[in-house]
């Protein structure tokens, strides 16, 4: 007797123990889980389900599925339709507070009878996966439409002939095509040669106002008196030595195009006032006169110096900084992208070439030292140099003997910025300009590959693979 008590002890010591198993199972469930009786009354449910529903337990144990459904409190009941069809079945179900919506799988269970006793629900909420496809789909028409303004971009700077390989370039050029499309002012920035007139420029040509005035000014590079003049124009007799009938100034005459004011940190501070008044309105009054003039006019506004530093100083109006930095782009300076580089040599060259009557080459040497100094002077210190050895050197192939002796110099190097291009691309530009320099330096494919070291059918290969296309190969003739 005391034995068979033990084994009963023992049979109820590992009901319990499956029992806790099984509740921690139940609970633990991400899913929401639902247990309800033969006749879609529901026995049990799990804490996710809770939380999935927005119900309190007592507001659904002990109620049939029908009497939920009645209350509007799901639609439609996966497990209603199992204790009808008596069959496995899975529905999407949408709860009474709209904010959910779940994939539900009810499984019935059967007795050794056959008979209907249980029917098990898996509740998944569907919310999360709604809300990433909503964003995937924003998301695929986002990438739709930015590959539009790319293969604009990409055909627009081909056809007009700007330079612009490297990642921070194509995004400032990507930039500027979007704001090309307003009227709202725009501020650019950036250090002294790094391209804001072109920027201006791409801008203005992309914009609806393309064949109307684009008209340039200088404000550093002008006296306070005259400025105001040349900005606003004059009735006659404003001033001493003014014209008896007047003058134009920029803006009416850019009336319906875009005026690009360069400098614009060298505006004296009386005139901040007037512009002010301007950029806000549209509307000026010609010095010396009382006629209110009206003008459609985008204003593009460009600065090497530290505005915000002015405006904390008071050198500069905070309400015209704010005005007119509506939209912002900002210039990268040359040893950012290291990419444009020798690109921009050989358009400059090939520019000073035609200029000159002249024919030459950077040799790679030499480009591997321009892109290792750090041009403080930006574009425009490239681009005098490379007018300087247009005009200066004689030979057909520009050396590094023949660069500044300070862009020789180790200390000439930019330090690494750990900003790379990709190694196929480093190894392809290098390729490129390398074997052009080569083949414009020497009278056959025989010869070059005599002096480099290397076989001539290598040579050829490499002259078709980047169409390479050197002096001596004129009118179909290969010098082999």
């Amino acid at each position: 007797m005391r034995n068979r008590i033990q084994e009963l002890e023992k049979e109820v010591d590992r009901l319990r123990k499956l029992n806790r198993e099984y509740e921690v199972t139940f609970e633990s469930s991400i899913d929401g889980l639902v247990v309800a009786d033969g006749e879609g009354r529901l026995l049990r449910v799990n804490k996710s389900y809770l939380a999935i529903s927005g119900a309190r337990e007592e507001e659904v144990v002990g109620h049939t599925v029908y009497e939920l459904a009645e209350r509007g409190f799901f639609t439609p009941s996966a497990t209603q339709l199992a204790v009808e069809n008596k069959r496995p079945v899975t529905a999407e179900q949408i709860f009474q507070n709209g904010a959910r919506r779940t994939l539900n799988t009810a499984n019935p269970v059967f007795c050794e009878k056959g008979a209907l006793i249980r029917i098990v629900t898996n509740v998944r909420d569907m919310s999360e996966v709604h809300r990433l496809k909503s964003e995937l789909q924003v998301a695929k028409a986002d990438a739709a439409r930015y590959a539009v303004i790319l293969e604009s971009m990409s055909r627009r700077l081909k056809e007009e002939h700007y330079t612009a390989r490297s990642a921070c370039m194509r995004a400032v050029f990507r930039q500027a095509l979007e704001y090309a499309s307003t009227s709202a002012p725009v501020l650019i920035t950036g250090e002294s040669g790094t391209g804001k007139e072109v920027a201006a420029d791409f801008m203005h040509r992309n914009s609806p106002r393309k064949d109307v005035s684009f008209l340039k000014i200088n404000c550093g590079a002008i006296p306070e008196q005259l400025l105001e003049a040349e900005l606003f124009g004059y009735e006659g007799g404003a001033f001493t030595g003014a014209r008896k009938q007047g003058r134009t100034g920029l803006f009416e005459a850019a009336d319906g195009g875009s005026v690009f004011l360069d400098e614009i940190g060298d505006l004296p501070l009386p005139l901040q006032v007037k512009l002010l008044r301007f950029v806000q309105n549209r509307e000026f009054y010609r010095l010396g006169g009382n006629r209110l003039l009206t003008v459609d006019v985008r204003i593009m506004a460009a600065t090497s110096r530290p505005l915000e530093e002015m405006v904390e100083q008071r050198t500069f109006r905070p309400d015209l900084f704010y005005r007119l930095n509506v939209l912002s782009l900002r210039m990268p300076a040359l040893r950012e992208r290291k990419e444009d580089i020798v690109p921009l040599a050989h358009h400059f060259l090939q520019r000073f070439n035609a200029r000159y009557k002249q024919d030459k080459a950077l040799s790679p040497q030499a480009c591997l030292l321009l892109e290792a100094y750090s041009w403080p002077g930006n574009i425009r210190e490239l681009e005098n140099l490379l007018e300087r050895m247009a005009v200066i050197h004689t030979g057909p192939l520009i050396l590094p003997e023949h660069l500044p002796e300070h862009m020789r110099r180790p200390e000439a190097a930019q330090t690494f910025s750990g900003v790379l291009p990709r190694y196929r691309e480093a190894q392809e530009a290098f390729e490129r300009e390398y074997w052009s320099g080569s083949l414009k330096h020497y009278s056959s494919y025989r010869e070059a590959a005599a002096a480099l070291g290397v076989d001539h059918s290598t040579i050829v290969k490499k002259a078709a693979r980047y169409a390479i296309k050197a002096p001596w190969m004129a009118n179909g003739i290969k010098a082999y």
